[in-house]
Parts: C-alpha cells; sequence; structure tokens
C-alpha cells in the first residue's frame, strides 16, 4: 500500500537538496549549503534566487522550460498510464475542460519537457504518459464504477479532479495506487492517509476559510451572505469551512484561532442553491434580505454567474454589496458577459497569475510562467474559452505540477515508482509548483492531513483582468483546534 512519508526527513536528505538544483555557490535559503548543480551547456543557468518566492525548484523549473523551447525533448520508450477521473455532462456538475486541460497538458509533456521522470538539464527523455480519462455522472454508484475501471488499467497514478462522493478514495488505496486530488471538497479528500491535495487554494478547505477570511478581515463584514452549492460536497463545504469558521469567529464554536471570538457581533445567514438552478431569485431575495456586508460564494461557473443574474436582477451591484467567489467561478467569457455586475467582484484563487495579461506583470517568473501557460495550452489543443476558466487553468498546471515531482525523484538519483512519487510527494514543503503557490504536503494541518496548500491569493476583475488585491494568506487558522462538522 502507497503510503507518503509525511514530514520525513529522507525527502529533504535524499531528495529534496538535489531537486532544489542550485548553481555552485549559491546558499539553499535559510543559509544551508547545498551541492552545486548547474545547468548543461543547452540551458540557461539556474536562478536559484527565484526559489525564495517561488519553493524550492523554481529556478530549476525555470531553466528546464526555458530549455525546451529551443531544445524540445521529446518522451521515449513505453507509456506509463495515469488514470484521471472526472465528473462530465451531468447537470449537477460537469466540469469538461478539466479533461481537456490535462490531456493539452500530458501532450505538451510528451512532446517537450521529456514525459514522465524527464530530466531535462541532462537531456535524459522519460516515458511518454498515457492519460486514461474516465468521465462520471454526480452518483455513488458511477463514481466507484469509474475507479474500478481505472484501477484495472494498471497506472502508476491516479489524478482525480472533483468528487461529490469521496468514495473512489478506498479504492485507490486498496490497489496501492497514490491520487493526486486537483479539487478536494468531500471529507475524505481531506483526510485520506494516501491522497494528496496538490492544487492550490486546497480546494475547500483553502478557498471557503479564505472566503471566510476575507469577507470578516479584509472588508469588515458584520452580517454574511453565504449563498452554497446545495450537493453532498457543498453540505461538507459549508457546514465545516464556511458555517463554522464563521461560528469561530463569533465565539459560537470553540477553536485555537488567534481570531477566535473576536468578532462577538458577526452574523451570516446560509442559504442552500441546488445546481443548475433555472430561476434562483427567492435565495437571492433571501440573501438581500438580510443586508449583508459581503456576500460570499462557490459552485461549478454557470451556478455562480446564474446568482450574479439573479443578484443584478434585483438591485445588486458589486459597489453595493462585495461578492467574493471562490476560483471554481472563474470564467472570463461569463465575467465579460455580465458587464459592470462582473466588474469589482472578488476572486480567491489559487495563487497563481497565469491567466493574467503577461505585460501587466511584474515578477519575472510569474510572467514566464503566466506566457508558458497561455502559449503551450492554446498550442496542445486547448480552446481559449476553456483555458481561462478555473477548472480548465487548475487542471493543465495541475498536470504539469505532477510531471515536475515525478522529475525530482529522478533528478534526487531515485527510481521513479509509485511508492517513490508517493513519498516525494508526501514530504515536500514549500516546492515549486507551475502557476500557483508551494507545495507542502508535510505541513498538512490534522486531520486534514491530505491538503497540502492551503494558500490563496484574493484578486478582483476589473473587466479584462484579474488585479490581485491581496497575496498569498491562509484562512485554514480559522478551523484550527476544531471538530469536523460534515453537516448540519
Amino acid at each position: 500500500m502507497v503510503r507518503g512519508i509525511r514530514g520525513s526527513v529522507l525527502r529533504r536528505t535524499a531528495l529534496g537538496i538535489a531537486a532544489a538544483a542550485v548553481v555552485a555557490g549559491v546558499p539553499a535559503i535559510g543559509g544551508a549549503a547545498r551541492p552545486a548543480t548547474t545547468a548543461t551547456g543547452a540551458c540557461p543557468e539556474i536562478d536559484a534566487t527565484l526559489d525564495e518566492a517561488g519553493g524550492l525548484g523554481a529556478g530549476r523549473f525555470m531553466s528546464d522550460i526555458q530549455c525546451t523551447l529551443d531544445s524540445p525533448l521529446a518522451a521515449e520508450g513505453d507509456p506509463v498510464i495515469i488514470g484521471f477521473q472526472n465528473p462530465e455532462g451531468d447537470p449537477n456538475g460537469s466540469f469538461p475542460e478539466s479533461s481537456l486541460a490535462a490531456q493539452a497538458a500530458v501532450d505538451y509533456i510528451n512532446a517537450e519537457l521529456g514525459g514522465w521522470g524527464a530530466d531535462i538539464q541532462n537531456g535524459v527523455p522519460g516515458r511518454p504518459i498515457q492519460l486514461e480519462i474516465c468521465r462520471t455522472a454526480i452518483s455513488p454508484d458511477d463514481s466507484q464504477r469509474c475507479a474500478n475501471e481505472l484501477v484495472a488499467k494498471s497506472p502508476e497514478l491516479i489524478v482525480s479532479t472533483i468528487n461529490f462522493f469521496g468514495n473512489h478514495l478506498p479504492i485507490f488505496e486498496a490497489a496501492g495506487i497514490p491520487a493526486v486530488i486537483t479539487s478536494p471538497v468531500t471529507i475524505a479528500d481531506f483526510t485520506s492517509p494516501s491522497a494528496y491535495a496538490i492544487a492550490g487554494g486546497g480546494g475547500c478547505l483553502g478557498q471557503h476559510t479564505a472566503l471566510v477570511e476575507y469577507a470578516t478581515s479584509d472588508l469588515g463584514a458584520l452580517r454574511v451572505g453565504v449563498p452554497w452549492a446545495d450537493t453532498p460536497p457543498g453540505v461538507v463545504c459549508y457546514y465545516d469551512l464556511e458555517a463554522k469558521p464563521l461560528d469561530v469567529l463569533s465565539g459560537a464554536v470553540p477553536g485555537d484561532s488567534e481570531r477566535a471570538g473576536t468578532l462577538p457581533d458577526l452574523e451570516y445567514l446560509g442559504v442552500p442553491i441546488k445546481p443548475a438552478t433555472p430561476d434562483v431569485t427567492p435565495q437571492v431575495t433571501e440573501i438581500l434580505g438580510f443586508e449583508p456586508d459581503a456576500i460570499i460564494f462557490s459552485a461549478q461557473g454557470a451556478d455562480c454567474w446564474n446568482l450574479v443574474d439573479g443578484l443584478g436582477r434585483l438591485g445588486w451591484t458589486p459597489d453595493a454589496i462585495p461578492l467574493v467567489l471562490s476560483g471554481a467561478c472563474i470564467d472570463f467569457d461569463a465575467m465579460r458577459a455580465a458587464g459592470d455586475l462582473a466588474n469589482g467582484i472578488y476572486f480567491v484563487t489559487a495563487g497563481g497569475s497565469v491567466t493574467n495579461p503577461p505585460d501587466t506583470i511584474e515578477d519575472p517568473r510569474e510572467r514566464f510562467e503566466a506566457e508558458t501557460f497561455q502559449t503551450k495550452a492554446l498550442e496542445y489543443g486547448l480552446s481559449e474559452t476553456d483555458m481561462f476558466k478555473g477548472f480548465g487553468v487548475s487542471n493543465f498546471n495541475s498536470m504539469i505540477g505532477v510531471w515536475e515531482l515525478a522529475s525530482r525523484v529522478v533528478q534526487g538519483g531515485e527510481e521513479l515508482t509509485a511508492e517513490s512519487f508517493a513519498t516525494y510527494v508526501g514530504a515536500t514543503e514549500n516546492d515549486h509548483m507551475f502557476g500557483s503557490t508551494p507545495l507542502s504536503c508535510a505541513a498538512a494541518p490534522p486531520p486534514y492531513v491530505a491538503v497540502c496548500n492551503t494558500l490563496s491569493t484574493v484578486a478582483q476583475w476589473d473587466g479584462e483582468s484579474l488585479v490581485p488585491v491581496r497575496e498569498h494568506f491562509s484562512g485554514a487558522d480559522l478551523i484550527a483546534g476544531t471538530e469536523l462538522r460534515p453537516g448540519p
């Protein structure tokens, strides 16, 4: 059975040092020495100073990608199978852009980045990735059906996007196959010991607590309207990661957060909304009747913009009552179509700026990653529409992140297997992730041991791009010392 060694010093001494890949004579962050590693003659010099802001390995990653722009490295040998489980075609939840984005990333990896386990600096290709996609309906039986079908294909790794039930993860664990989750939303996603939620923002755990943190701290809201997606994961995410932290702030629930009990006058109103509800007027009327200081919401993209439309029809504007949405709601086409109703809406994002026009990004590493994303995603078949949807961004970036993690195992002198991959990922601590905030699976907060990244960024839509207004922060402290609350 594959279980990552979370917090192990093994990875730091045997794997992480080599993965950092800094140039000779440049000290590590914090002053500790690392072995000298220089780029090959074909690759640009590795700038280790990028690791301070971008996470360990950021400098090597940038050198690797720059190297392949001039000298692409094609994968060789027999393919390695990676399973990919994603809900599609169900009105209760459909995310086809996730599969399309993942396939585009895999095609890019195979054609230019050397495949699974490549060592670009030394020109050594890995194996091509064969992405086996299983599309599910929103039902527990179909979730398990899909999981069993993927296990039967003997994959090295399975990537799960968003799953409403979490009953697929025990199947992967029993088969000894590590699972990477790109949007954790269930108790199983948060707590499974052999799963790794690598996506920036930490799914519900990171983004929903960040919604609460930003609305109450930065916006100063003491009355919070909380429409929530009435789905199995929506229940968990609302009660455990929105209502509970709000109760911690008011003092209704004890907790270890520094902010616990600091807002005794805080009130909130939760209003459930079924997916694909054609007319949300009753729910919107209830929310606005509460006279909130701010509204927070997370759902699949279409439901987010249905809510915005419903709010607008009753006279709401972002200037009148701030609206804070999760990254799942990002859809540039829908945002532009909403016009003035979208301008000024806040979004809790995964921390990267890859969707912004590169020429507006000052940080050279972030600008380079935005250029890479916007060029390569299109080049390998992702439409511009899907490229600027939250789940499209997340799953393209996550597949590049999985490739990067696998390559670091090889760079550290280890044979790349399901076991060594899981061990490496489980022990990550401030490791670079493409288009996102750094990965720290070793620091996952108990009992949410599978969530490897709770850092978020808040950005505001100005009609054309997302303008950062608060950089890397986490709202997960709001649930420190609390018990799980999966429902009412």
